[in-house]
């Protein structure tokens, strides 16, 4: 008898959070907090937040299960070198004049 996992990938058992995102978090708390409460900017900082709990959040997109991955991916798809082909498909006797 085998026992197997579905992946190798370190699960908390709470909707899938994984160390990777623990590791993220945990950075986006402390600077929320050192922003709210040290300087000025209340508002900016809980857009921060705000939009640092959306990025976190849960989705099913292939192997891709948190919305900073697909944004990231979204970016790297923006920003990637763009090679462009250009075909000629007329034929060269098109372009002769014909006496």
């Amino acid at each position: 008898m085998y026992i197997t996992l579905k992946s190798i990938k370190r699960n908390f058992g709470f909707k899938g959070i994984e160390i990777s995102d623990i590791f993220l978090a945990f950075p986006v708390i402390i600077l929320f907090i050192i922003f709210f409460c040290f300087t000025p900017w209340k508002m900016p900082s809980i857009v921060f937040l705000l939009l640092s709990i959306f990025s976190l959040l849960p989705i099913n997109v292939g192997k891709k299960n948190r919305m900073y991955k697909v944004i990231l991916l979204i970016f790297q798809f923006l920003i990637r070198q763009k090679i462009y082909v250009y075909q000629n498909t007329t034929k060269e006797c098109d372009f002769v004049e014909k006496k």
